[in-house]
């Protein structure tokens, strides 16, 4: 059973998490979603909206699906009379995107299922539309984790920073829950060489660290002096294929949480070390909060 604490919502920042939206399709995958959905509604002091969308559009009683969802929820969370259940038809990308859109929402939260082959993510592309086109943050919930019986954790946070613009956003986030749930930081930066290598990147072209202490460096001017102070944040920096740095580091720091930066080059393309973000969200081990640097 999950309650909600009286407290107000969290601001840290210019960042202000109150309303959470969680979709979900009454699956396992989807249950796991909601209980971490649970979870941050608990920590941030937070609203949340559960929402259902059906995409069949022919005539049923609408009192019969919102039973289902109400079950639903009520099987996962225990009572919970201040979750507000919605029931849609229609199509589930667009009435995510105008449900989060019409209520304010500042954080979507969605499950993803282990689709095979191209490893598609949830309901065919359900989720990765919602990440490529929501205008809030989304948090995905991996589908490995709907086996694991264990509660929705926020001891360990782990903050991925490839120095983009606007990379202080994706770092006000992370601390947000941080302070909330007074969980471990790790802020992190993955260099795409090795200092071993003969060709080093240069300061003048590639406008990213040269090398670890650089990194460090940059990495300590994300965080501000009592910042550092009260979390003692942990800065590590990686070497090679950022996805695998990524997972590799949220496996060995046993990972509650992993926040990312996501940029948009345009309306269907998202970057974050090339093809990191899909590579991290198809297998990491904790849930994934995306946040868009673009803007």
């Amino acid at each position: 059973m999950v309650h909600s604490p009286e407290v107000k919502p969290q601001v840290v920042g210019d960042v202000t998490i109150r309303h959470i939206l969680c979709a979900v399709d009454l699956s396992g995958p989807a249950a796991k979603a909601l209980s971490y959905a649970a979870a941050l509604r608990s920590a941030l002091g937070a609203e949340l909206s559960v929402l259902f969308v059906d995409p069949d559009t022919t005539e049923r009683p609408q009192d019969v699906a919102s039973r289902g969802l109400t079950a639903f929820i009520a099987a996962t969370l225990g009572p919970a009379p201040d979750v507000r259940p919605i029931q849609r038809q229609g199509e589930p990308i667009d009435e995510i995107l105008r449900t989060s859109a019409t209520l304010a929402c500042d954080l979507v939260v969605m499950g993803t299922h282990g689709h095979t082959g191209v490893q598609r993510l949830l309901l065919g592309s359900v989720a990765e539309s919602v990440l490529r086109r929501s205008l809030a943050p989304v948090l995905v919930v991996p589908h490995a984790m709907a086996k694991r019986e264990d509660p929705a954790r926020l001891d360990s946070v782990i903050c991925a920073v490839d120095f983009a613009a606007n990379a202080q956003r994706v770092v006000e986030y992370a601390v947000s829950v941080a302070t909330t749930t007074g969980a471990r930081l790790v802020v992190a930066h993955v260099l795409e060489w090795s200092e071993e290598a003969d060709s080093l990147p240069s300061p003048d072209t590639s406008g990213f660290p040269t090398s670890e202490d650089d990194a460090v460096a940059r990495l300590n001017t994300l965080l501000t002096s009592e910042q550092r102070a009260r979390f003692s944040p942990e800065l590590a920096v990686g070497y090679g294929s950022p996805g695998d740095e990524l997972l590799r580091l949220a496996k060995e720091r046993g990972a509650d949480l992993m926040v990312l930066g996501v940029r948009r080059r345009n309306a269907l393309d998202l970057v974050l070390f090339g093809s990191t973000v899909r590579r991290v969200l198809r297998d990491a081990p904790c849930p994934v909060l995306t946040v868009s640097t673009s803007g």
